[in-house]
C-alpha cells in the first residue's frame, strides 16, 4: 500500500482537535443539564470547533481510499460554489455571536463586542446569501479551457496556457492552485483586464497561484479535481470530453 500525499496525511493535530472539540461538546451538553446559561454560551462554539475538525479526518480518509483511473469533470456547465455551505456557515456565525450577546457577561465588554460584531456578521452573511449575492462568480470546464466567472465579467484560461497545477490547503481547507500565461488569457469585457490581473496579482501574493480554486465550497474532492485539470492539460485530446451535452428535442 502508499503512503498518502503529505496533504492527506492525517496528523497528531488533527486528532487532537477532534477530540478537544468532541470532547468540549459533549461537555457543554452535560452542563446544559445543570446550568443552561453556561451550557449554551459554550455548546454553539465547540460543536462548530468538533464538526470542522472531524470533518477534516473524514476528508483526508476519503482521499486516502480514491484510486482515481480516469479523472473527469462536468463540461460545458458552470460550476457554482454551494449556496448551502455558506448558508450554514452564516448560521455558525450567527449563533456563536447571538448566543455570546445573549448568555454571556455583561461586564465583559470584549466578549460582547465580539458577540454584536459576529450577530451582525452573520446576519448579513445570512441576507446575502438570501439575495443571492453570495456565494458570488462560477468556473466552467469547457475544450478551449477554463473560464472564471465574477459578477464583473469572465477570464477564460486556455489548457495550453497553464504553466503549473498543484494543491495546497488553506486553514484545511483544500484548493488546487492555477498558474498561468497572463498574455494568454481572455478577458471579456476587455474593458475589465485591469481589475483582473489586479485580481490575479492579490491572488498570488496571498495564495501562491494566479487562480486558485476552493473545492470544499464546490464539493469537489482536490486530488480528483487536480488529476482531471491535469490530464486535460496534457491531453489535448481529452478536452472533447468537455463539450457542452446538446438538448433533446422536446
Amino acid at each position: 500500500m502508499t503512503s498518502p500525499a503529505p496533504l492527506d496525511r492525517i496528523t497528531a493535530q488533527d486528532w487532537a482537535l477532534a477530540v478537544i472539540g468532541v470532547t468540549f461538546t459533549l461537555a457543554s451538553l452535560l452542563i446544559l443539564t445543570h446550568d443552561v446559561k453556561t451550557g449554551l454560551l459554550t455548546l454553539p462554539f465547540f460543536s462548530v470547533c468538533a464538526v470542522h475538525a472531524v470533518g477534516v479526518i473524514v476528508r483526508k480518509r476519503r482521499t486516502q481510499r480514491q484510486v482515481a483511473v480516469k479523472a473527469t469533470v462536468v463540461g460545458g456547465v458552470p460550476i457554482r460554489p454551494s449556496r448551502l455551505r455558506m448558508a450554514l456557515l452564516a448560521g455558525a456565525v450567527l449563533a456563536i455571536g447571538a448566543t455570546q450577546l445573549a448568555f454571556g457577561p455583561r461586564h465583559h465588554g470584549l466578549m460582547m463586542g465580539i458577540g454584536g460584531l459576529l450577530t451582525v456578521l452573520g446576519i448579513a452573511l445570512l441576507g446575502a446569501v438570501a439575495l443571492g449575492r453570495l456565494p458570488s462568480g462560477h468556473v466552467q470546464f469547457d475544450p478551449a479551457g477554463i473560464t472564471f466567472a465574477q459578477r464583473d465579467g469572465t477570464a477564460q484560461v486556455p489548457w495550453d496556457a497553464i504553466t503549473r497545477l498543484a494543491r495546497s490547503e488553506m486553514s484545511d481547507n483544500p484548493m488546487v492552485l492555477i498558474d498561468v500565461d497572463a498574455d494568454a488569457v481572455v478577458i471579456s469585457p476587455p474593458g475589465e483586464c485591469g481589475r483582473w490581473f489586479q485580481r490575479m496579482g492579490r491572488s498570488r501574493g496571498r495564495l501562491g497561484a494566479d487562480f486558485v480554486i476552493m473545492t470544499g465550497a464546490y464539493g469537489i474532492d482536490a486530488p480528483v479535481l487536480l488529476a482531471a485539470l491535469q490530464r486535460y492539460a496534457a491531453e489535448p485530446g481529452a478536452r472533447q470530453e468537455l463539450a457542452r451535452v446538446p438538448r433533446l428535442p422536446g
